[in-house]
């Protein structure tokens, strides 16, 4: 039988927070929705808290698969839902109470867009912080996309480095079935930016849209054991395979949309920068990994300069003259300053 949501979840060691995650789907004002729950061969509870759930109320089902990271859990939920729209949670977030009651309300029962974008909660324990969208409240057209939208949705050069109209993550985006089973991820080797990686596609190929002002998606900050708070050695691996994925979707389009892509290369290359200061690795030690992973995964081959702000030409020049020292310890120094 249709439903008007098909909310799917992936679930991997989130057995702290899969409760309150099931709940808040459970709970919302507006029912007419099918919950999937995807267990990703996640080793703790997370199994057995979906069974029961699965075996409590007929809206849940539950699918158990091997691990193969958050693009193969999506994916498996996706490919057996029934929702005219996809909602995707994570699994250590949470939904507020009438999100899909405001999302039906306000956009489908008027408008039936292909996709509908809102703002997030970025939840920290003791305070939160709203992720915003920077777009105003409403309903775009195709023309109103092209127009307002595309030339600055990666990145608005409007705007300090890196930031896109568009925050690209699958917690404040509801997506038409029919639109995502044409753009969905199909790397499921992309472990990290994963959003990004069909995001974009998405809303490019779209025929509208609807962005709404209220914040309706949860993203919790505190489970320690996420991607978000993790060191993962394969970053600049991983973010070559996610560029180069998105320019075998989007390259090529526009010059525009090049562009941005350009610039998204390069600040992912950057982020992998700051992301080693982070670890406990010594500067040295650092150094000769980034110089090793981005000779051997062509990171710089492909990276225009022109048009990039100061800031980023300035790092991509370090790098360029191995000057990877100098690019570790200057990225130390501002990220000290920004927490000051």
């Amino acid at each position: 039988m249709e439903k008007m949501f098909s909310v799917i979840v992936p679930i991997y060691k989130v057995e702290a927070f899969l409760e309150k995650c099931i709940e808040s789907i459970l709970q919302q004002t507006y029912e007419d929705f099918e919950l999937i729950l995807v267990d990703d061969g996640s080793p703790d509870n997370c199994p057995f808290i979906c069974n029961k759930y699965s075996e409590r109320d007929a809206r849940v089902r539950t699918i158990h698969k091997l691990n193969g990271g958050l693009v193969s859990a999506r994916n498996a939920g996706l490919l057996s839902a029934v929702g005219d729209y996809i909602c995707y949670v994570d699994g250590d977030d949470w939904l507020v109470p009438d999100a899909l009651q405001k999302v039906k309300e306000n956009a489908i029962d008027n408008y039936n867009p292909d996709m509908i974008i809102y703002n997030m909660i970025k939840e920290f324990g003791d305070y939160q912080q709203t992720i915003p969208c920077y777009v105003d409240k409403g309903f775009y057209s195709k023309d109103k996309l092209k127009d307002i939208i595309y030339p600055y949705m990666m990145w608005d050069r409007r705007k300090s480095f890196y930031k896109g109209l568009v925050f690209p993550s699958a917690g404040g985006k509801i997506i038409k079935r029919s639109l995502l089973m044409n753009h969905y991820c199909q790397n499921q080797s992309i472990r990290m930016g994963e959003d990004n990686a069909y995001i974009f596609e998405c809303l490019y190929f779209a025929d509208s849209a609807f962005f709404l002002s209220d914040n309706l998606y949860v993203y919790n900050q505190l489970n320690q054991g996420s991607f978000l708070h993790s060191y993962d050695k394969k970053r600049i691996k991983n973010n070559r395979m996610l560029v180069d994925y998105i320019k075998s979707k989007l390259g090529g389009k526009e010059k525009n949309i090049d562009e941005q892509i350009n610039a998204f290369n390069a600040y992912w290359l950057i982020t992998a920068i700051f992301h080693e200061i982070r670890c406990k690795n010594s500067i040295l030690d650092s150094a000769k990994y980034l110089r090793s992973e981005i000779r051997e995964n062509h990171s710089l081959q492909d990276i225009n300069i022109n048009g990039l702000p100061v800031i980023v030409k300035l790092y991509l020049y370090l790098i360029k003259m191995n000057l990877y020292v100098l690019a570790l310890l200057s990225a130390k120094l501002i990220s000290r300053l920004r927490r000051k």
